[in-house]
Parts: C-alpha cells; sequence; structure tokens
C-alpha cells in the first residue's frame, strides 16, 4: 500500500529525521519519503501488518498535525 500524508506543521530537517525514524519503527514500512516543501510524506507499507491509523497516530503522538491523506492501492509482489 502507498499513502500520501499532508503533515501541516513540519518546518525543519529535525522535524523530517524525527517523522522518518518514527514511522520507520512501525512493522510493516517498507519506504518513505519526505518532502519539506510540500509538506508531505509518501510511505509505502505493507497492508498485512500495518495500516493508515497506525502511521497517522505515531505522526500525531509526535504533536504534528495530520491535515489529510490518500490511500493509493499497489500490488507488490511477493
Amino acid at each position: 500500500m502507498k499513502s500520501v500524508i499532508k503533515i501541516c506543521n513540519m518546518e525543519s530537517h529535525q522535524d523530517i529525521k524525527l517523522i522518518q525514524e518514527t514511522v520507520a519503527r512501525n512493522s510493516g514500512v517498507i519506504a518513505s519519503e519526505i518532502s519539506l516543501a510540500k509538506k508531505e510524506m509518501i510511505i509505502i507499507y505493507n497492508e498485512d501488518f500495518l495500516n493508515i491509523e497506525n502511521i497517522l497516530n505515531s505522526i500525531e503522538d509526535l504533536g504534528y498535525i495530520v491535515v489529510w491523506f490518500l490511500i493509493i492501492k499497489v500490488n507488490i509482489k511477493k
């Protein structure tokens, strides 16, 4: 599964590092990329181990505000 997450109060490279490290701790995360200019995170994850609610909660627990997200279904060959 691939999701795009908009984080409105992400302001610095330190924020990016903290968010990426925290999200990466979730079992099932395959890859992530953050654009500070767009204030967006793109994350690819295995939905058998992780769901979008867990990802959003891990970001919001850090004090960041998720304003929207988009889920894109992708097939990952096993």
